[in-house]
């Protein structure tokens, strides 16, 4: 009787056991699979440029990411960007008069981390492709003028500079979203909206920064 009981006792374990682990496989009748990690990863970018009556800025972005989840991603990117200012710079004598005007030219380096969140779950044509962004940009370029308060170079803010150089450091923090368009398997063009919450003496970006990037899955 003992040994019939062990028996049955095993076999309802056996069976439960079965059960539990087709219901931990089973997902709409499909095994659901964990996406490899070749599949996570994608790179791209961005190219931008402004050019208006007194500044211009060239902007090269590249980026590559790393799906977290399928509504989240994160990555890093660098960052060269060159930036002109047309007559940033007037010198002036000892009377306070204008003798002529200097260029603000520079080259800027640096990295970028950032987050999308992309409102897939909604289901809902246009929306499902909407994306929440974040952003944090360090840069560090070389200005060709130094602060002083008794320089005889003025900037447009009015603040004196003398001809020397002095190493800028300048961070972004930006907060914004977008829209992506498909373009074929895990590949996308996107378009962001972004405000920069660090707008500081020497940012090279006005409010609100628009960008136009792609993204390649392998």
């Amino acid at each position: 009787m003992r040994q019939n009981f062990s028996r049955i006792l095993l076999l309802l374990s056996l069976a439960f056991m079965i059960h539990v682990q087709g219901i931990a496989q089973r997902s709409d009748g499909q095994v659901k699979q964990k996406r490899p990690f070749s599949e996570r990863i994608f790179f791209g970018g961005a190219l931008g440029f402004s050019i208006g009556s007194y500044s211009s800025l060239i902007d090269v972005s590249p980026i590559v990411g790393y799906a977290v989840t399928n509504e989240f991603v994160a990555g890093i990117g660098l960052t060269y960007k060159y930036y002109r200012y047309k007559d940033y710079y007037a010198v002036v004598d000892d009377n306070g008069g204008i003798v002529s005007f200097h260029d603000f030219k520079t080259n800027m380096y640096g990295v970028s981390f950032w987050g999308r969140y992309f409102l897939t779950k909604t289901e809902i044509p246009v929306i499902e492709n909407i994306f929440l962004h974040a952003e944090v940009e360090p840069l560090m370029f070389v200005n060709q003028y130094k602060y002083d308060p008794d320089g005889n170079y003025r900037d447009v803010y009015n603040n004196r500079y003398v001809n020397e150089d002095e190493s800028i450091n300048v961070t972004g923090f930006f907060l914004g979203g977008g829209l992506r368009q498909m373009i074929g398997g895990r590949s996308y063009m996107y378009l962001e909206l972004l405000w920069n919450f660090n707008d500081e003496l020497y940012s090279p970006y006005s409010n609100p920064r628009i960008r136009i990037g792609i993204a390649a899955g392998l």
